[in-house]
């Protein structure tokens, strides 16, 4: 992805969590990392070039302009949006903002690579695009790999949308234990030179 810090955004979560942790022992809701337009944030800072390789096309990041200045300006720009919402949301019909969070939701779809991976069930094989992991990768092994995150989100959406208020306390408590199934129960079903090519852990 062309970051020279990419950390940075670890340690932004690693801030979120600690002032979430704040404000639970206040019992006040907790914030969030505003994930969904994260990743189109960096991508519309960086400069990205269409290529062809082996008859397809594909988009590949040559450079990333990494600041705070847009993150701190727009955040500014939503809070002082916050003193003219009492006005002019009543205007806006409820189907003006369930298209734009429709919009959000699916462009932020393209270039996730647990999104490609689920084409991949209904693709055929010889149309396969050429990503690396693809070529690295037997075709089973890929398919084992999304049926195990299919099963994780399902796991997810059944603790995030239940309306048992119990079941929402708990919700943090299943992404952490995500952490050794990913580690340690997935290198027992798949190779680690597998897993290191679908979803790796270290930076090269």
């Amino acid at each position: 992805n062309r970051l020279k810090k990419g950390n940075a955004y670890h340690w932004d979560l690693v801030v979120v969590a600690v002032i979430n942790a704040v404000l639970s022992i206040f019992g006040l809701p907790f914030m969030h990392a505003v994930l969904p337009h994260s990743p189109l944030h960096v991508r519309c800072l960086a400069d990205v070039e269409t290529r062809v390789e082996g008859g397809y096309a594909r988009d590949v990041v040559t450079h990333v302009r990494e600041t705070r200045l847009t993150n701190i300006f727009s955040n500014v720009a939503i809070g002082i949006s916050m003193l003219f919402l009492p006005q002019v949301l009543p205007f806006v019909p409820k189907a003006v903002l369930d298209g734009m969070f429709l919009y959000m939701a699916t462009t932020a779809l393209y270039g996730n690579r647990m999104f490609e991976r689920i084409c991949l069930l209904f693709t055929e094989q010889a149309a396969y695009p050429p990503n690396h992991y693809v070529k690295r990768v037997p075709q089973r092994k890929i398919h084992i790999f999304t049926f195990c995150q299919l099963t994780q989100l399902l796991i997810l959406c059944v603790f995030g949308f239940v309306t048992w208020p119990y079941m929402k306390m708990i919700f943090p408590v299943v992404l952490f234990f995500f952490l050794p199934i990913r580690h340690k129960l997935l290198p027992l079903v798949l190779e680690r030179k597998y897993l290191e090519a679908i979803d790796p852990t270290t930076k090269k």
